[in-house]
């Protein structure tokens, strides 16, 4: 759902990425800089350092929103940087996912929430092999992130866990049936 604001997240941006193309970073170099920040908001939440967890997992979180900006604003798109964001993301969610399952002593629960992360990416690219768009559901990477970014800052992490699995769940539930009544 979030990711129909990616038109407007590149125009907002736009001043920004044009000053970062300008010393010549690129969407890769960001897509690092956000797996790094993840990695270590994971460290923070199992370390019990909600906070600076938040703080770094927002960091990831703009980094990724501003190297998909980068790319599309500055003529910067490469199918190999779009796989190599689309992965390095997958390793975020997993990582943020358990850490926040073992800090609250939910390692089941994460678990579910893990597998629904990856079926919704896993269901889109497959749809994609067969249809030309497949962007359907309500537990995109940006909701999932809202999601757990909440559950930390307010203690709430058993239910951030259980919402980000069932939505993710029926998202790529979606995905499947959407996918069927496109196809020929």
């Amino acid at each position: 759902m979030l990711s129909r604001f990616k038109p407007a997240v590149s125009v907002i941006f736009q001043p920004l990425t044009r000053k970062i193309a300008d010393v010549g970073i690129k969407p890769n170099h960001l897509t690092a800089l956000s797996i790094l920040m993840g990695l270590g908001a994971s460290y923070f939440i199992l370390s019990g350092n909600i906070l600076e967890g938040v703080v770094f997992l927002l960091i990831s979180v703009f980094l990724d929103a501003l190297d998909g900006a980068l790319a599309r604003n500055e003529n910067l798109k490469s199918d190999f940087g779009g796989f190599l964001d689309s992965v390095m993301d997958r390793y975020v969610d997993a990582a943020i996912i358990i850490s926040i399952g073992v800090h609250a002593d939910q390692i089941f629960l994460a678990s579910l929430a893990v597998v629904g992360a990856l079926m919704v990416s896993y269901t889109r690219a497959r749809a994609e092999q067969i249809i030309e768009r497949c962007d359907v559901g309500i537990a995109e990477r940006g909701e999932r992130m809202i999601i757990l970014i909440f559950g930390l800052l307010f203690n709430l992490n058993y239910y951030s866990l259980l919402l980000v699995a069932v939505l993710a769940h029926l998202t790529a539930i979606h995905r499947i049936v959407f996918t069927h009544s496109q196809s020929k």
